[in-house]
């Protein structure tokens, strides 16, 4: 590898922050004659020293770098950029290190190579330029004159007002795009940027174009993705974002509808419209290795032109001057093809009736059998799924018709369910309750949780045609015809304590699933409101009506655990015999509480030792309980 050479004379450029590196600078080692010179002096004398300045090493602000490097190209002088190691975003830009003896060597070699520069009239884009908005990660652009608070407010406000406007963009070669954004961003350089964090622009700063990439967020979640990834995602991709589209060409005329200026890094400010140009190779600078290793002289001159993920100039007045939606829309071929299988599910037909028919006799025999597997064989078959998720779609569109379908087919399939199963316990010659049935009889606010989830997953898998066979497994999920099949077999019992359990069960699943499957409709973006206002609230009202008992009952179930375990950890010692509570359960009879335990023992009971453990267990308890107990004999 040959020895490096390096300027024998350079000028110092520093402010008052990097005036410590003056000394560091001057007696540097590679026998360059340093001139230091601050900033202001610099400027304020340029016209005197310009044709004295072969080379500058330049460590200031930031925001002064654009004004120093305009000075540098127009005196044709090279540059070398020697950040302090606090000043991390042009360390990260430059790529270089934090050895600050490494970054000056590399400040100094005399091997500078030119790069473009973008120019808006005598105005030059060292990084990039905005038009328009770009809430919460574009007010750096502004001056800040106000506590980080009130910044982060301020810009939270334009995020909740965010628009979109119509652009009008011409290429060099004469290619016109109209479109719609909120904000245009002319890139000359993102080697480091925040936008370079999510795809790969293939963009160099020799390869003689501009970028321009346009932001055009379909909802306000969808922006809240984009800038969570500009933030916190470091991994670039080749797929673009739906946000976002990209353009390059060597000058570009732009006209905005709403913004009437553009704004630079260091917060000056230009009229729309402009017209940006590319100074190809402008200005020699020093960089590392890697730097040129990622801006590699290119020389197409092709332009490119990716905007399919933008609206077209026949979609634009959807959206121009209106305020984006917090939920995207649909596109209209995908709400077609749902509205209409939706449509067509709220229809009374057949096969509704004989499944509906099937599956209810198939979960009621699984429950008088009690047998899992049969009862999610039933669960397999029952059709009711589908006209809850229509009437979900009708209540976010206003769909009377559907609406109406929906509650008719849903009512007659409860009905038949109701019939057939309390028919069939009515004949049956023997009336029992088995696990299964009073697993359904007691809802809290765990079924509630597992209907509003269910709901969810309804509405997404009956949303996308490639996953809608998974409503099969959402339909096992929330079981809503064996709660209806217990619920009939109360009433062919005269039981109705059961027949109220179970069909508070099935109602908390259907008003669950119905307000969560609109939710979600709506977050997938078919309306962006919910237009049927009073069924929507009569659902909600029902579902804060079902939760009082449900909580009471989910109340009770943490209350029969808490004395479930104290029974567990109690230990009983009755006529000198111990005893231990392997198991306890405890529930509510119908007339009093009944606790059921599984005992370890030593030692065989005889009726004294069982009356005295009952009034031992009796006192631990403060109403009468109905004790049952199974012994195991520990040899």
């Amino acid at each position: 590898m040959e020895s490096a050479s390096y300027y024998k004379k350079a000028h110092f450029i520093y402010d008052k922050e990097s005036q410590e590196l003056v000394d560091f600078v001057v007696q540097n080692s590679f026998a360059t004659a340093i001139t230091a010179i601050n900033i202001e002096d610099f400027i304020e004398h340029i016209v005197e020293i310009a044709d004295d300045i072969e080379h500058a090493i330049v460590s200031i602000g930031e925001e002064k770098i654009p004004e120093f490097l305009a000075i540098a190209y127009r005196c044709d002088f090279s540059v070398g950029i020697l950040p302090l190691l606090t000043q991390k975003e042009q360390l990260k830009n430059l790529l270089l290190s934090s050895n600050m003896d490494k970054n000056l060597e590399i400040a100094l070699r005399d091997d500078a190579k030119r790069i473009d520069l973008v120019q808006l009239g005598e105005e030059l884009v060292y990084s990039q330029a905005i038009i328009g908005d770009i809430p919460l990660v574009g007010e750096k652009m502004r001056k800040v004159r106000h506590s980080p608070l009130t910044n982060f407010l301020f810009a939270l406000k334009k995020f909740f007002s965010l628009k979109l406007q119509k652009f009008e963009i011409t290429t060099k070669n004469g290619q016109k795009v109209v479109t719609a954004g909120s904000a245009i961003v002319v890139l000359n350089h993102t080697t480091k940027g925040l936008l370079s964090k999510i795809f790969n622009l293939e963009q160099s700063m020799r390869d003689g174009k501009i970028t321009l990439v346009i932001i055009s967020p379909s909802s306000l979640l969808d922006y809240i993705q984009l800038v969570s990834s500009l933030l916190f995602f470091s991994k670039s991709s080749k797929t673009l974002p739906e946000s976002i589209g990209y353009l390059q060409s060597e000058s570009f005329d732009i006209n905005a509808y709403s913004s009437k200026k553009v704004v630079f890094d260091n917060g000056e400010k230009a009229p729309l419209p402009a017209t940006f140009t590319i100074i190809p190779e402008a200005l020699a600078i020093n960089a590392s290795d890697d730097f040129w290793e990622l801006n590699q002289k290119q020389g197409s001159q092709k332009e490119t032109i990716k905007i399919a993920n933008l609206p077209d100039k026949n979609e634009i007045e959807k959206y121009v001057e209106k305020r984006i939606p917090f939920f995207r829309f649909a596109s209209e071929e995908r709400f077609k093809d749902l509205f209409l299988v939706l449509r067509q599910d709220a229809k009374i037909d057949k096969i509704y009736l004989v499944l509906m028919l099937l599956s209810t006799l198939l979960a009621a025999f699984g429950l008088f059998a009690d047998s899992t597997a049969v009862i999610i064989g039933a669960m397999l078959v029952a059709p009711l799924m589908t006209p809850i998720v229509s009437l979900a779609m009708g209540l976010l569109r206003a769909e009377q018709g559907m609406i109406k379908d929906s509650i008719w087919k849903i009512f007659l399939g409860v009905a038949l369910a109701l019939l057939a199963s309390s028919l069939l316990a009515y004949i049956l010659p023997y009336s029992q309750t088995t696990s299964e049935m009073n697993a359904r009889v007691n809802p809290t606010l765990l079924d509630l949780g597992i209907a509003i989830f269910s709901g969810i997953a309804a509405a997404y898998s009956k949303s996308f045609k490639e996953i809608s066979q998974n409503l099969a497994g959402v339909a096992i999920a929330v079981a809503l015809v064996p709660p209806l099949a217990v619920a009939g077999i109360g009433l062919g019992y005269s039981d109705f304590s059961m027949f109220f359990g179970a069909f508070l069960l099935f109602f908390t699943n259907l008003v669950g699933i119905v307000l969560a499957a609109v939710l979600t409709f709506q977050v997938l973006g078919f309306s962006n409101v919910v237009k049927s206002k009073k069924g929507f609230a009569l659902v909600f009202i029902l579902l804060v009506s079902v939760s009082f008992p449900l909580y009471i009952s989910y109340d009770h179930m943490i209350e029969r655990y808490k004395l479930a375990k104290m029974l567990e950890e109690h230990r009983f010692i009755v006529n000198n015999k111990y005893i231990i509570v392997k198991d306890a359960k405890v529930f509510f009879g119908r007339k009093m509480r009944v606790v059921d335990l599984k005992l370890n023992v030593r030692e065989s009971l005889n009726r004294k030792d069982l009356e005295e453990l009952k009034e031992d267990i009796q006192m631990l308890f403060n109403e009468k309980l109905f004790i049952t107990t199974e012994l195991e004999y520990i040899l």
